[in-house]
């Protein structure tokens, strides 16, 4: 789903960050699910390394890392730092949860619980870190094929479609223990945030890369409603949304 914002594992909270706002009572309950807080450095670390495994397999960050001399162990310290920035960013903002188990975590935002500027300026912030975390030659390197594969990277296009004072939930990344692949633990993962959105009439945003998770999503009830690439990559980008159920 996400793909990857240039991101690090960056543990303070960034500079000028406005504080989260908790006077909106708008908190999402997720049974099952532990949200984790932007002090708890050592589990968010630990969940970045295993989700950051994951995305090793994940088709953006298979393309993006697709270049010369780049070992399997540089690419699975990116595609983690990845992760923990974007952790970084979000956990101020109750977007970071976990199985009790640690068998999966999620990042997900609901939309009223961001800052201003919303998810494009955290993502901004995300990519800064990330930056820091590259050599000057990598950077050199995946820097611009990143800005290549832009028109199949999109994580605002939710945007485009609910209204400017329409609440949704979106979902950043979302990853399962390769080991406990196959044992219940993406349903568990997944599920709570469905039935928070059914409860609260919210429509569901992701983006995917290959046609097995397009049909896994299909059968939580999303839809795609958009099919995006870029010239000079064999990547598509799905575009899916789910509706509340009654």
């Amino acid at each position: 789903m996400q793909r990857g914002s240039t991101g690090t594992g960056s543990h303070a909270r960034i500079e000028g960050e406005p504080k989260p706002n908790r006077d909106k009572g708008s908190i999402m309950n997720l049974p099952g699910l532990e949200t984790l807080r932007p002090e708890q450095t050592d589990k968010l670390d630990a969940l970045a390394q295993m989700v950051g495994t994951c995305f090793l397999e994940e088709m953006w960050y298979v393309t993006w890392l697709d270049v010369p001399g780049m070992s399997d162990e540089r690419k699975l310290a990116v595609t983690q730092a990845a992760i923990r920035s974007d952790y970084a960013v979000t956990a101020p903002y109750q977007c970071v949860y976990a199985l009790a188990d640690r068998a999966g975590a999620a990042n997900v935002y609901l939309r009223s619980e961001l800052p201003e500027g919303g998810w494009e300026r955290l993502e901004e912030k995300s990519a800064l870190l990330m930056a820091a975390t590259l050599t000057p030659e990598e950077g050199a390197v995946l820097g611009p094929r990143a800005e290549a594969m832009d028109l199949a990277s999109s994580t605002s296009w939710p945007l485009e479609r609910a209204r400017a004072d329409e609440d949704f939930i979106y979902f950043i990344s979302a990853g399962v223990d390769p080991a406990r692949r196959g044992t219940g633990a993406f349903r568990r993962l997944f599920t709570p945030f469905l039935d928070e959105a059914d409860r609260r009439g919210l429509r569901c945003y992701l983006d995917c890369y290959t046609d097995r998770l397009e049909q896994i999503y299909g059968h939580f009830g999303f839809e795609t409603v958009e099919r995006r690439g870029a010239p000079g990559f064999n990547l598509v980008e799905r575009c899916m949304v789910r509706a509340p159920r009654p």
